[in-house]
């Protein structure tokens, strides 16, 4: 339909609001850090006036931002997406031709610049591995409600796609887990891919649990009060232990804390697959890119090993925290574990926040994170009978 007929070329005022909101709508990233250079330039040379205007335009703008297609956009995380989030191809692995296609969010450094959660104490130990012993760190909470030796024990596994990640990246995280929860943390340095790909950071998990639980006295803990932790590939990890140890009988897995965890490895097209794999952090190149180093040589993609929701049988699965993020290209299966975990008759405690992004768990800046662990914390207080 024309401006015309619309009645719409009468009234030039009426034209130039549209181009106006066209212009805006359509650069809006570029608008976005010209406001912000205006408002930072007016403020070295004095012109506080046009400062004061930068920074109503970029106050303007940064709630544009977080209006999508698909709901609203926590705005921290639409500024940081949009003002400090860059494409890199990384090498992983030196000795390996492999790069990795990877999107990074300087929100993420920046975090960790702030000051250390302090606990009581922290250890770095040997834990047992897959294929020999691997390197751990326990964290002990600042305030404990069980005398020492009947603490609950969280092994925790971090994210990364099975390639990237550290105990050293996830410090911030283990150190507000162990806090929140009253509990000890180990955080497990599993093999990663490409060197050691799939089913090195299973079997390593596996066999951390089964460590873990045989020296929980060591640690202060109780064998029957250990927990399976991760987020993303770590809470794939958490899953799968999860699985094997009810298969086997053993170790007992008192709960399974499971943040925006990847449980279907077969390439389905989730809506959220489809929405959110550009521009939103985790993007589909990099989740080829995980693909590939991980687990490009194996066939059966529906083993219960690499997608849990692909499990026979999960009602014999201990209670489960699930929580998902609502711009998260894995938000829709983690969902649908979830559910499939309810209609089994798994006690399922589900968090959904759905203005966040893939990974803001190791982000401190997110009032949500801290809701998370307060969820947590309580979740586990439920398990344990506090």
């Amino acid at each position: 339909m024309s401006l015309r007929t619309q009645g719409v070329i009468n009234d030039p005022s009426l034209v130039l609001d549209q181009l106006c909101n066209h212009m805006i709508t359509h650069n809006k990233k570029p608008l976005l850090i010209l406001s912000l250079l205006v408002t930072l330039l007016s403020l070295y040379f004095c012109a506080y006036f046009f400062a004061l205007l930068g920074v109503v335009a970029f106050i303007y703008l940064a709630r544009l931002v977080a209006q999508t297609p698909h709901g609203h956009l926590d705005m921290r995380a639409a500024l940081s997406l949009n003002l400090l989030d860059f494409g890199i191809r990384l090498k992983p692995e030196k000795s390996m031709e492999f790069r990795l296609p990877l999107r990074v969010n300087l929100l993420y450094p920046l975090s960790s610049l702030l000051p250390n959660e302090p606990v009581a104490n922290t250890s770095d130990i040997s834990v047992g591995g897959g294929e020999g012993d691997l390197p751990a760190r326990v964290y002990w909470p600042r305030k404990t409600v069980e005398p020492e030796g009947d603490l609950p024990v969280i092994v925790y596994f971090h994210g990364g796609g099975f390639v990237l990640g550290s105990v050293d990246i996830f410090d911030d995280l283990c150190r507000s887990l162990a806090n929140a929860t009253k509990a000890v943390v180990v955080s497990v340095e599993y093999r990663l891919a490409p060197m050691f790909p799939y089913p090195a950071a299973v079997e390593d998990g596996y066999a951390a649990v089964k460590w873990v639980a045989d020296h929980a006295a060591e640690l202060g803990a109780a064998p029957d009060k250990v927990f399976v932790a991760g987020d993303s590939a770590g809470a794939s990890i958490s899953s799968v232990v999860a699985i094997k140890a009810m298969e086997a009988g053993a170790p007992r897995i008192k709960g399974q804390i499971l943040y925006y965890p990847q449980t279907d490895m077969r390439g389905t097209q989730y809506d959220s697959i489809i929405h959110f794999s550009d521009g939103y952090g985790l993007s589909s190149e990099m989740i080829a890119g995980f693909h590939q180093a991980y687990c490009a040589q194996v066939e059966d993609l529906a083993h219960p090993s690499l997608s849990p929701m692909m499990a026979q049988d999960l009602s014999g699965l201990p209670p489960a925290l699930v929580m998902t993020a609502g711009f998260d290209p894995l938000h829709d299966a983690g969902q649908l574990y979830a559910k499939m975990l309810q209609e089994q008759q798994v006690p399922v405690t589900f968090l959904d926040y759905k203005d966040m992004i893939h990974g803001f768990m190791s982000i401190r800046f997110f009032p949500q994170r801290r809701d998370v662990l307060h969820e947590t914390g309580k979740f586990v207080d439920r398990l344990v009978g506090r």
